[in-house]
């Protein structure tokens, strides 16, 4: 004989002892509804004062002798609540449902406007820190440009002005540059120094901060500019597009640069103008920002040397021209001529607005800069020249950054910089250059 359990916990798991009739109501004469076979398992709710079982048939409720049910286990709470939860329950857990999809996205919206914000306030920070931590950490390279520049033609002190002997003056052109030869083999070791860390390390790290800041706060319409959707929207791309895609070009360009530096003698110097000069001297036009000097050095007033780019191997020089904006560049400078070496009407000119006739001299001589001590304000400054009002390889000018004065902080450039690598006019301006050496 089975032992019934009707002390037992409730609702529980209970099996069928025998074959167990199920009955309408908890009595004898009851009508039946079924018989269950032995070891059903059947869901108990509660055993009433008579010792029958109320049980869950289909949809409605039955009876079986308590007698001839074995108890299994308890069944929990929580667990009844939902197996026996109405459908009026499901409908509400549905609109339950929708509603915590929208809290969902609500929120995912909220974040990435929080992530937004606190992106640009970090970038924003990143410029202003930047500014004034690198001339601390440029202090040894700078020291190392220094002496890269000094020790390539370490005579050039002897020659601020001009002796008026055009003789003596073209023999010493002439034996000067074969006495550079020695000294170019001797400072290879610091050219390659001075290119990878003003090429790859400076040069990357600053363009890599106007790409981050692309994903954030984008300046092209058709990117996010004026539509809050597509900023988010096309955060991705921006971010495939600025740091993965461009970024990228400007690893290998700077590698690239690396290697023509450390063969062709370059050095980082200093170029003073506006804002909307500098903008539009190194801009590449993806942010939508175009003109028809995107990208292009022109020549501008002045020339006192000669017609062309101006640049200072000093930043308180180029800081003499600056009116906002420095943009400090990585320049080739080629072939110089030492204006206190040149003949004495071409020097004379010098001094006076739009010396043309020293850029001509120069550019018929073979020579693609010129190097004037200017006595007035006692500085030196290099003119490239280009009386064509086009710098004449544009490859040769390399901007590393720009720094914004009157702000204070590295300068944004909108998209990024020019790749001046990967141009059809620079490497035309190559293919020229070889030519005319190979010519």
């Amino acid at each position: 004989m089975f032992a019934t359990a009707a002390e037992k916990t409730y609702p529980a798991w209970c099996a069928t002892t025998t074959h167990l009739n199920v009955r309408a109501a908890g009595y004898q004469q009851a009508r039946k509804i079924a018989t269950l076979q032995p070891d059903t398992r059947i869901r108990v709710e509660y055993v009433n004062s008579n010792n029958w079982a109320a049980i869950q048939y289909g949809n409605q409720r039955a009876y079986v002798s308590a007698r001839y049910i074995r108890y299994i286990a308890p069944i929990e709470e929580e667990v009844a609540k939902t197996a026996t939860t109405p459908r009026s329950s499901t409908r509400s857990s549905t609109h339950g449902g929708f509603l915590s999809w929208i809290f969902t996205i609500g929120g995912w919206l909220i974040a990435i406007v929080i992530i937004r914000n606190v992106g640009i306030y970090i970038l924003g920070s990143a410029g202003l820190l930047m500014y004034k931590a690198y001339w601390i950490v440029c202090i040894p390279f700078y020291i190392l440009n220094w002496f890269q520049r000094h020790l390539s033609k370490p005579w050039r002190i002897l020659h601020k002005g001009n002796t008026g002997r055009d003789y003596k003056n073209a023999e010493l052109r002439s034996s000067y540059e074969w006495v550079q030869i020695p000294f170019y083999i001797i400072l290879t070791p610091l050219r390659f120094v001075n290119a990878v860390y003003f090429n790859m390390i400076v040069h990357c790290s600053f363009e890599m901060y106007n790409y981050l800041i692309e994903i954030f706060l984008p300046c092209n319409d058709k990117e996010g500019a004026d539509d809050y959707f597509r900023l988010i929207l096309l955060a991705p791309w921006r971010a495939l597009k600025y740091v993965v895609w461009h970024g990228g070009l400007t690893v290998i360009e700077s590698a690239v640069w690396t290697v023509v530096d450390t063969f062709l003698p370059a050095l980082t110097l200093f170029h003073g103008t506006n804002e909307q000069a500098s903008t539009t001297i190194t801009n590449a036009g993806r942010s939508g920002y175009t003109t028809g000097l995107t990208g292009i050095w022109n020549v501008g007033g002045g020339n006192y040397a000669g017609n062309g780019i101006y640049f200072a191997p000093s930043r308180s020089t180029a800081l003499h021209y600056a009116r906002g904006s420095l943009i400090v560049c990585r320049v080739s400078l080629g072939r110089v001529l030492d204006l206190g070496l040149a003949p004495m009407h071409v020097f004379k000119q010098c001094g006076y607005p739009n010396a043309l006739g020293a850029t001509k001299w120069g550019l018929n001589n073979g020579y693609v800069t010129g190097e004037w001590w200017r006595k007035d304000t006692g500085w030196w400054e290099y003119c490239m020249y280009d009386w064509q009002n086009r710098y004449n390889y544009s490859w040769r000018i390399r901007p590393l950054y720009v720094l914004n004065l009157y702000d204070k902080s590295m300068q944004r450039i909108p998209g990024g910089m020019c790749h001046w690598l990967f141009r059809k006019l620079v490497i035309k301006d190559i293919m020229t250059y070889f030519e005319e050496k190979l010519g």
